[in-house]
């Protein structure tokens, strides 16, 4: 019989996800930034933290990899670039912009969102779905499926299977919430949540924080690479 401490969920509850030092891998993400960066508004380092993320958890697991709130789609492209031909992807977003803001949402978010003629407001993230299909083209269609339209209309009907790796991307509270409660049951254990705007974002830590506590959730916050990106990683099924 194994002992409790040498189980496969005991050590998924203590594994941490330390960043690697391989140089070419490094090189690799930068490139991606590079050839992405007109179709992002993620940092560089940031951006290759996310895929040095992903690329560490695809390797120990099959699985979909999902993103919610895709934009123009340069993050979307590298994670293509990253997880290779053989594996579903699905992308999310309204391609309309981001819903109203809440007082849930914070100061914040609601002042942001209210100053359109700030160069940050990018016509509150308004973008071309058209445009992002070009963007991706030359990848296997049948492994990519967009889903255009508000995460409350598409996300609840996800017929992926198993999710590897989940990156959220969605600013708000409603956002997060409905894509957590529809989606993270889909999440494999050991896969993760990649929180984009944990730390920016007053809805988007709320809605982690609730839904983790509601569901009574094994789940752990973890941070990666230089950058801290955060993330939860599911140690139960």
């Amino acid at each position: 019989m194994t002992a409790w401490h040498e189980t496969q969920r005991f050590q998924r509850k203590l594994r941490r996800f330390a960043a690697e030092a391989d140089p070419a891998h490094h090189a690799a993400h930068s490139e991606l930034f590079r050839r992405y960066a007109e179709y992002t508004l993620i940092p560089e380092e940031i951006f290759c933290d996310n895929l040095a993320l992903m690329r560490q958890r695809l390797r120990d697991l099959d699985g979909t990899v999902v993103e919610c709130g895709t934009w123009k789609g340069g993050m979307a492209a590298a994670m293509l670039q990253v997880g290779g031909p053989e594996r579903s992807y699905h992308f999310y977003d309204s391609f309309a912009g981001l819903p109203q803001a809440t007082p849930t949402d914070g100061e914040d978010a609601m002042s942001w969102q209210a100053d359109t003629e700030h160069p940050w407001y990018y016509d509150n993230l308004r973008t071309d779905a058209d445009s992002f299909r070009k963007l991706i083209a030359s990848f296997p269609g049948d492994r990519v499926h967009i889903h255009e339209g508000w995460f409350s209309d598409t996300v609840p009907h996800y017929d992926g299977g198993p999710i590897a790796v989940l990156r959220l991307d969605g600013d708000w509270y409603d956002s997060t919430m409905v894509c957590l409660e529809h989606l993270y049951r889909h999440v494999q254990a050991d896969g993760i949540i990649i929180l984009d705007d944990y730390d920016a974002w007053d809805g988007c830590s709320r809605a982690v924080h609730d839904f983790l506590s509601r569901t009574g959730s094994t789940a752990r916050i973890r941070r990666f690479g230089p950058t801290g990106v955060a993330l939860i990683h599911k140690v139960d099924d």
